[in-house]
């Protein structure tokens, strides 16, 4: 069989006015002696289309932007990332738009030998326009990476049959992960489970069959719990990169850290200097789980949990909240302030201008930046990821990926690199609870964190002081665990 290998994004082909959409396929493979697409290609039955007969060779390309062939059909590199640094057609230099003409060629070419054998092969029919074309690539699994033991990473598509969004980040981070730290020992196999939890058993079975080493989730609630609660005997290991699973099933690890982790690493830096009592602001859709997390955990570490007030985001609603809970913020000497818009400073400006002293005023990792600008927001203190962490890899994604880099994509680099630097030190059968609940732990560039046996994530965060509209460091995150 000769073949013609396409990695490529979207890329459209116009044929008698209909526009066919062939989806980003790595190491996606055209058949020219089978039947593809119905009704547009059946080389075999009536043409010679050996590869020596081919009027074009194309060199390997790894990004997805160029269709890439040559006479043995495997056009691609070792890790999909890479950029391709030159192809030929006819001797010179194409693009996307050659690829365009190309595609259409053959499919022009191909319905010319259609009309002349007036083959039926496979329910041809003898007037290509009447077909219903449809591509193949809803059926084309992505891998990532040519050899060594397996990573599967379960991911949703959206709406449009593609992944988007965050699992379109998640995918690419894994890929440049793979890429960067594989050394042809690991590779990423993405598999869809669109179809939810009903799935997941005959998804978790094929990978386990295929000796897969790890699996890496961003799915549903629902579909993650599915995977965490099959007995660890029966799937590999699971990182969850999605919202936190019950670990009781065992071998089930939560990577993911969040706002609270971030305000509970920020009042304990307000502990040390003696402020124990703290009240907490939230938006109103913070969940209860979350409410109790927070309050444990003060109570946990000898402080006291003065309250909660939740707000609405108006300026008029968190003033209102301030008003409400003057009482109990008398008996406050913290103040922890969750939110992910700049209403959060509002808060802390109606906090203040009730003359109250003696407040220490923590923030979250989920403000946004702009909230640093805030006159009311000066001296307040955030724990979060050093951003230098990111930087590392944050080039090197927007020049693959043509898009800056995301926390979701970082959290995907770092949980494929977890697993390619035990498989390189230790082999497949590395991937085990002991090795990944390491006390030691692991740094990445979402920071040092470690696994625990619970399923949770402990991580090491830099404390910050907002001043002069920036965040400013205050004390480094610890070296170690």
């Amino acid at each position: 069989m000769y073949e013609i290998a396409i990695n490529m994004r979207y890329l459209s082909v116009d044929n008698f006015g209909r526009n066919y959409t062939f989806k980003k396929a790595e190491n996606f493979s055209v058949s020219i002696n089978q039947v593809w697409v119905k009704g547009l290609l059946s080389a075999a039955a009536c043409a010679d289309m050996r590869p020596e007969k081919w009027p074009f060779q194309a060199a390997s390309t790894g990004l997805g932007n160029i269709v890439t062939a040559d006479r043995t059909g495997q056009a691609r590199n070792s890790h999909g990332l890479r950029r391709a640094q030159q192809a030929s057609l006819l001797n010179a230099r194409i693009g996307v738009t050659s690829v365009r003409r190309l595609l259409a060629s053959l499919v022009v070419v191909s319905c010319g030998i259609l009309a002349a054998c007036q083959s039926d092969v496979d329910g041809i029919a003898k007037n290509v326009k009447t077909n219903d074309v449809k591509p193949p690539s809803t059926e084309v699994e992505e891998t990532f990476g040519e050899s060594g033991a397996e990573i599967t990473l379960l991911l949703q598509k959206g709406p449009s049959g593609l992944y988007e969004g965050a699992s379109r980040d998640i995918r690419d981070g894994s890929a440049l992960s793979v890429g960067e730290l594989g050394g042809n020992q690991a590779f990423v196999k993405v598999v869809d489970v669109t179809g939810g939890a009903a799935g997941v058993p005959a998804a978790v079975a094929a990978a386990k069959a295929r000796n897969s080493a790890l699996l890496v989730s961003y799915v549903q609630p629902a579909v993650a719990a599915a995977i965490a609660a099959m007995p660890s005997d029966q799937r590999p290991p699971l990182i969850n990169l999605g919202a936190p699973v019950p670990a009781t099933a065992g071998n089930v690890y939560n990577l993911v850290s969040d706002e609270v982790d971030s305000a509970l690493e920020g009042v304990r830096a307000s502990f040390a200097s003696g402020h124990k009592k703290v009240m907490v602001y939230a938006q109103k859709d913070l969940p209860q789980a979350g409410e109790m997390q927070i309050a444990n955990a003060i109570r946990a570490a000898g402080g006291t949990f003065v309250g909660i007030a939740r707000y609405d985001l108006t300026d008029a609603a968190a003033a209102d909240a301030v008003q409400k809970s003057r009482p109990l913020l008398q008996a406050a000497d913290t103040v922890l302030i969750l939110g992910r818009t700049a209403i959060a400073t509002t808060v802390e400006g109606a906090i203040k201008a009730g003359g109250q002293g003696n407040l220490n005023f923590i923030g979250t990792s989920a403000w946004p930046p702009q909230a640093y600008a805030e006159p009311t927001a000066k001296g307040t203190l955030i724990a979060m990821v050093e951003p230098e962490g990111a930087s590392l890899i944050a080039d090197r994604y927007q020049r693959h990926y043509k898009r800056p880099l995301s926390t979701d994509a970082a959290y995907a680099y770092d949980a494929v690199a977890i697993a390619s630097g035990i498989i390189r030190t230790k082999g497949p059968e590395g991937l085990n609870a002991q090795n990944l609940t390491s006390k030691v732990g692991f740094r990445g560039v979402t920071g040092l964190f470690r696994l625990t046996p619970t399923g949770l994530v402990e991580r090491r965060l830099s404390l910050y002081a907002i001043s002069g509209g920036k965040l400013n460091v205050l004390a480094a995150a610890p070296a170690s665990f």
